[in-house]
This record gives structure tokens, sequence and C-alpha cells, in this order.
């Protein structure tokens, strides 16, 4: 009885371990393949991902290349202006440049005519000696005065002041250089424009330093003194120094101090 109880327990045993063996090997044919497939479409859908990650960063680059070249390149663009306003700066600079000459010349032009010296004679103008010496022959146009080279007796419309061979001669009074002549009698000869019909004619000259049609400035060298002509010749070197008013000899010692 014992014996058959333990024999019945066996076989149950053994039983049960069978059919625990088989339901594992039917549990693991049936789930393998359930995973590999899984696993298979986790592939799938990985790849899936990737691939549309892959072609959405692809579309993403490309449309952001797209942009920027739609997008004005704010270096260009700095560019382009600072381009544009070198050759507008180059342009406006030039035109400045040609208003400053323009500007300048008009300058100097108005420096030169304001430096001018004004040229008005009149019977109040006060003029300077041209010449330091003493006067050897006097103006006499009312009687007749001596010339000792000569050596008779004439009207004088003008002074001759002895001087130096030489010496300066400067301009007794504002005036316009007319005219520059060689006389017999006064040699190298200066008439000058005081204005008002007024005239000063400057005698026995060398080495000018003014030309027809300078205006020159009281008290500026004009000349030097000459070796006096032979009508002078023993009166020696002097400076003739004569005065118009409207073409009529006057005395030039009215207006000297």
């Amino acid at each position: 009885m014992m014996n058959s109880r333990i024999t019945r327990i066996i076989a149950n045993t053994v039983g049960l371990a069978a059919i625990a063996a088989l339901g594992i090997t039917v549990y693991q044919l049936g789930t393998s393949p359930v995973k590999e497939k899984a696993s298979e479409e986790k592939t799938t859908e990985t790849e899936q991902e990737e691939n549309s990650m892959v072609d959405a960063g692809t579309n993403q680059v490309e449309a952001d290349m797209n942009n920027q070249n739609d997008v004005i390149d704010p270096v260009s663009e700095v560019d382009k202006e600072e381009n544009s306003t070198g050759e507008n700066t180059e342009e406006n600079s030039g035109e400045n440049m040609e208003g400053i000459q323009d500007s300048d010349e008009a300058e100097d032009v108005s420096a030169q005519v304001s430096a001018l010296p004004e040229v008005n004679f009149s019977e109040d103008t006060l003029m300077e000696w041209p010449v330091n010496g003493n006067i050897l022959v006097d103006y006499s146009m009312d009687q007749t005065t001596y010339f000792p080279t000569l050596d008779q007796y004439k009207l004088s419309p003008a002074i001759s002041v002895g001087a130096v061979e030489g010496a300066p001669v400067v301009a007794a009074v504002n005036g316009k250089v007319f005219s520059i002549e060689q006389d017999a009698q006064t040699g190298t000869t200066l008439t000058m424009e005081l204005g008002n019909g007024y005239q000063a004619v400057y005698g026995q000259l060398t080495d000018l330093k003014v030309s027809e049609g300078d205006t020159v400035k009281k008290g500026m060298i004009i000349g030097y003194i000459a070796q006096p002509t032979k009508y002078y010749s023993t009166e020696g070197s002097n400076l003739y120094f004569a005065m118009k008013k409207d073409g009529k000899p006057i005395d030039p010692i009215a207006y000297l101090p």
C-alpha cells in the first residue's frame, strides 16, 4: 500500500515536471519571434525616426541656407554703404576742395585788392620827400630861374633835389605807375597817377623797382638816383621831381612837409 502511494507520487511529480518542461519550451517558442519581430519593428521605427530626423534636419538646413540667401548681409550692406559713402565723400571732398580753392582764390584777390593803397590825392594830401637832399633848382613858372649847366634862365616846372648816385628814391604818395619813358633831359622818367587829375613825375632814375600799371604805396622804393644827364652835369646827380594837375604844372613844395 505504501509502495503504491510512493509510486503514484513519483509518477505525478514526473508528469508535472514533464508538463512544466513542455510549457517552458512552448513559451520560448511562442515568445522568441515576438521579441525578434518587436526588435525588428523597433529597429525599423528607429531607422524611420532617424531618417525622418535626418530629412528634417536636411530640410531645415536647406531652409536656413535659403533664408540666409534671402536675408540681406548686414556686413555687405555696411561695406556698400561705406563704399558709397566713400565715393560720395570723395566727390563731396573734391567739390569742397574746388570750393575751398575758389574761396582761397577769391580771398587772395580780395586780400590783394584790400592791400592796394588808396589812390585819392587831394588838396589836403601831405606827401613825403622822395629823396633826402638840398634843392638845386626850384620850381618857378611865374618867372625864369637860372640853370647852371645850360647857363641860362628859363621857367622851371619841377624841382631838382641833389642826391648821391645810387640813393634810393621812394614814392612821395600813393599812386599808380602811368608811364616809364626815356627823356633826353631827365633820363629815365616815371610818371605816376595820383587820382583826381593829379600826377607826380620822377626823373633821373635807374634800376626801377616798379612797372607800368603797378599801384605803389607811399614810402615804397621805386628806383635809385642815376648819373645826371648832360643837361644837369654841372648841378650833379639829382632827382627831377614835378607835379601836375589836369596836365598843368603845380608846385610840389606846396604838398611836401
